[in-house]
């Protein structure tokens, strides 16, 4: 294995790129469905009068899970030295064990309710936390191990575009199912196939060199997990800050996005809320789609710094837009206008990231960037859901009923526009790497 300057790397072309994103898909898909769908499901079935609480503490669990698994085990791959590389055996074999995992959560959401199947659904949903991040941590180091940085952002739009398809086929997937009988079980082997197949897929045609001349520091796995958790910020300035800048930017989506069917519901007073929400995903995915590879293109040509702060405005005037109307037709038109920007931001997302990651520690950074993915999923809710029930529910009920019903809901979308703001301030102070970037306001 050669030092990162002489590392050779793969013909960058447009079908590699493709077969590279195929893995983050089936994350996507399995991801997509999981928590907005089956696992809440299964969560009201058991406990419907302490759903919300249990359901917190679920997803909660889960994040540490996966953010503590997604920095130890990048960093024991960082310093591997196994014949087939350093990522394809932990993709292998988290991959495999994710299997059981799901398939016992199939069981549990097929099972007779009872309040007692509490504990063994946060003990599966941790394993499969676990175990999914076993594979996930050291594949999101195949784009800095195996894409030039000239060609980052063109890869990184491929799997901004894996992840959008994934989302909306996840949802699309888990919330048809879910209504037929053992559609928690149908649901959990469709997904397993799925992940198989994609794993299978990337171990045979992403090409990765022996790692066996591995030439990072050797460490003991023991070492390895210590080193793990040495992080200082001030040694690598600009990749936290482009992490805090992450981990707001996707507060505002997060929370854009968990509370639709209520917006919808509440807010819009759609007849059919569950088509309408549907309606929105499918209008934002297909436009993310086409606001996802132009951006691609220009992130390897001008400041991908830029593109982030041009995809924050589109999305934030798609969120002053949900926050204003009371149309179902107009809110479709602003699902439009947010997809693209959403669209435009995770085709940077990935490139920025590799842009600033350090020689020798990709896996474990990367496991960093991912937290500042996972986390939000968790806090997103629960300060939106607060926000939402203070004005719906709560003390302010009576002065915000004069705006109209759900008006809880048009404060949670305020708050989105506070976050992406706050994002784009947040990514100031970051330098990106690469000295051809032209258009770079720090420049």
């Amino acid at each position: 294995m050669t030092t990162p300057s002489e590392r050779y790397y793969p013909p960058q072309k447009p079908s590699f790129y493709l077969r590279l994103s195929v893995y983050w898909f089936a994350l996507s898909l399995l991801w997509g469905g999981m928590i907005s769908i089956v696992i809440q499901h299964i969560v009201a079935q058991i406990s419907p009068d302490k759903k919300d609480i249990v359901l917190g503490w679920t997803l909660a669990v889960g994040a540490l899970v996966s953010t503590v698994v997604g920095l130890i085990i990048g960093t024991i791959s960082d310093r591997s030295r196994w014949r087939m590389g350093r990522r394809r055996p932990y993709i292998i074999v988290g991959s495999i064990m994710t299997v059981p995992a799901l398939l016992w959560l199939g069981n549990i959401g097929t099972s007779v309710p009872d309040i007692r199947l509490i504990p063994l659904l946060m003990f599966d949903f941790c394993l499969i936390q676990f175990w999914t991040n076993i594979g996930t941590a050291p594949y999101q180091a195949f784009v800095p191990d195996l894409v030039k940085k000239e060609n980052q952002g063109a890869a990184s739009a491929y799997m901004g575009m894996g992840s959008l398809v994934g989302q909306l086929g996840g949802l699309l997937l888990c919330g048809t199912l879910v209504q037929y009988p053992n559609g928690i079980m149908t649901i959990c082997w469709t997904l397993s196939i799925g992940f198989l197949v994609a794993m299978l897929f990337t171990v045979f045609t992403v090409h990765e060199e022996s790692a066996v001349e591995n030439p990072s520091p050797r460490m003991s796995t023991w070492q390895a997990m210590r080193y793990s958790f040495q992080v200082n910020p001030r040694e690598h300035p600009d990749f936290f800050w482009l992490i805090a800048s992450r981990f707001v930017i996707n507060m505002g989506f997060y929370t854009a996005t968990e509370f639709l069917y209520y917006y919808t519901h509440d807010t819009l007073r759609a007849a059919n809320a569950p088509k309408t929400v549907l309606m929105i995903m499918a209008i934002a995915t297909v436009s993310g789609l086409l606001g996802n590879f132009p951006a691609g293109i220009y992130a390897d040509r001008i400041s991908k710094k830029r593109i982030v702060y041009i995809a924050a405005t589109i999305t934030g005037v798609a969120i002053f837009g949900f926050l204003i109307t009371s149309n179902i037709i107009f809110a479709l038109v602003m699902a439009f206008i947010f997809g693209a920007g959403y669209g435009a931001f995770q085709a940077v997302d990935w490139a920025l990231a590799t842009n600033l990651l350090p020689d020798y520690d990709e896996a474990k950074f990367m496991g960093i960037w991912h937290a500042a993915f996972t986390i939000p999923q968790v806090l997103a809710p629960l300060i939106g859901g607060t926000v939402a029930y203070i004005f719906n529910q709560g003390f302010l009920k009576s002065a915000a009923t004069s705006y109209g019903p759900g008006f809880g809901y048009r404060v949670v979308l305020f708050l989105v526009i506070v976050y992406l703001g706050l994002g784009c301030l947040v990514l100031r102070p970051v330098r990106e790497r690469l000295p051809h970037i032209v258009g770079d306001p720090q420049e």
